[in-house]
């Protein structure tokens, strides 16, 4: 299986610190716009993965997009999946960039899904057709506020296995972005997947983490 996340427009610098793609440009939402002015990530235009995940790549019926969500939208998030989900960091090859290298990502069937030690960086991967192309992978997140951990105690996941950071150390929490970019640090737009490794349960937010949907066991 082969993967690309989405290209960026122009490069800037990152605001965020912390299986083949369409190649179409994505317009900014007013939402990822509004975002971007009250601190957000600011969002750059996107490509997304070209084919859904094979037969059987999502263990619950995950090709019915939620109320809200457009097809589009959720196929990005499948296909997004789907890639992290057979990709892993190879930390013998590097991608260069502007005298820059940036560790690779192979495609792996299976072996995929980077854990949060490895996040909060920028990896270059092969696009079949396009070359090279980055992804920036956020490791952590927390769930400060709870609400992916509520979601998961909802569909009956237990405290020990979902929790927020909230008295612990950390959550088990791992974010992913959905997008790939031409260029390394480039800005990014505000979608992520947020999965949990006990579980294998996979979240997508379009809003940068204002809300959440259940996209499906990876």
């Amino acid at each position: 299986m082969s993967s690309t996340l989405a290209p960026a427009s122009t490069p800037t610098a990152e605001r965020h610190p912390k299986r083949r793609l369409r190649g179409h440009r994505r317009a900014l939402t007013v939402a990822s716009v509004l975002l971007a002015l009250v601190g957000g990530v600011v969002t750059d235009a996107g490509t997304a993965f070209a084919q859904p995940p094979a037969p059987g790549a999502c263990t619950q019926t995950c090709n019915n997009p939620p109320a809200g969500v457009s097809s589009a939208d959720w196929n990005d998030a499948l296909e997004a999946a789907d890639f992290w989900a057979n990709h892993s960091i190879d930390f013998n090859q590097v991608d260069w960039y502007s005298a820059r290298s940036y560790y690779h990502l192979d495609q792996w069937n299976g072996h995929g899904w980077p854990a949060q030690s490895f996040g909060n960086q920028w990896f270059g991967y092969w696009h079949p057709g396009l070359g090279t192309r980055f992804v920036y992978y956020g490791g952590t997140y927390n769930d400060w506020d709870g609400s992916v951990s509520a979601i998961e105690h909802a569909r009956g996941v237990s405290n020990s296995q979902a929790y927020s950071t909230s008295g612990r150390t950390t959550a088990p929490y791992v974010e992913y972005d959905i997008d790939y970019y031409n260029a390394p640090r480039s800005s990014r737009n505000a979608r992520r997947l947020v999965r949990n490794p006990n579980t294998r349960d996979v979240y997508v937010t379009y809003d940068h983490y204002q809300s959440f949907y259940y996209l499906g066991q990876f």
